[in-house]
């Protein structure tokens, strides 16, 4: 197989809680998981999670069940710099590599689209992020270097590296734009532009509903405030 799509994500229970989200809204991260790995195997490519140790053992009950994964353990102080160790340690394997990051929603167009790019000539492929960032990633090994760059929630990631491939003169190709889940806002637009799986619909609107919490009530008189005033939900305040 000379085919390899680098998932490059923390486990879907730590992903939630680093993007300020509930426990909910991990169920959405294993179906991206999921959605990546059908991906994968409709492209013909191997899926190969880049994750930090610590979260090696956590990934393995997600993918329980499914054929035996391969696995690039995080390395480097930066998110760049894992960024770029992870793709160096891909390239090694022969073939093309794709990197995408778990918090994007799965397309196996737009996954098919890169390889094809880069097998047909082009440099690198690259997909769009709504704000400004960079949701899947192909380079040839010639650039790799320009990842270690890269920092999280910089608006000017794609134009950056856009800019500095121009500067070496390199044939990109752009593939479709990719939404990616950064926090509840990401979500609500994820489902407003109907940019999440059919299968996660349901899981996406409990993750966004309002918090539940079973907690006594004390009773007392409405003052004029309460009767006037916006309802409050009260609750105790909530991951290379």
């Amino acid at each position: 197989m000379n085919r390899f799509l680098v998932l490059f994500a923390r486990e879907p229970a730590r992903q939630a809680r680093e993007k300020g989200l509930g426990s909910e809204a991990a169920e959405v991260f294993r179906g991206f998981t999921a959605g990546w790995l059908e991906a994968a195997r409709q492209t013909g490519a191997q899926l190969v999670v880049a994750t930090p140790p610590e979260d090696i053992a956590a990934w393995r009950q997600v993918f329980r069940g499914a054929p035996e994964m391969a696995w690039i353990r995080q390395r480097g102080g930066t998110f760049g710099l894992r960024l770029e160790d992870a793709a160096r340690r891909a390239a090694a394997l022969g073939g093309h590599s794709v990197l995408v990051g778990g918090d994007v929603a799965p397309s196996a167009s737009a996954l098919s689209k890169a390889f094809r790019a880069v097998e047909e000539g082009a440099d690198a492929a690259v997909s769009p992020a709504p704000d400004g960032g960079v949701s899947l990633l192909a380079l040839s090994g010639a650039d790799l270097d320009l990842l270690r760059g890269i920092r999280e929630r910089r608006r000017t990631v794609l134009a950056d590296l856009l800019r500095a491939l121009d500067r070496r003169g390199r044939r990109v190709r752009i593939v479709p734009p990719m939404a990616d889940l950064d926090g509840r806002a990401a979500l609500r637009a994820l489902l407003r532009e109907a940019k999440i799986p059919v299968s996660l619909i349901s899981i996406a609107r409990r993750a966004l509903a309002p918090l539940d919490f079973s907690c006594p009530r004390v009773h007392r008189q409405p003052s004029t405030r309460d009767l006037h005033g916006p309802p409050v939900l009260r609750g105790p305040p909530l991951p290379a």
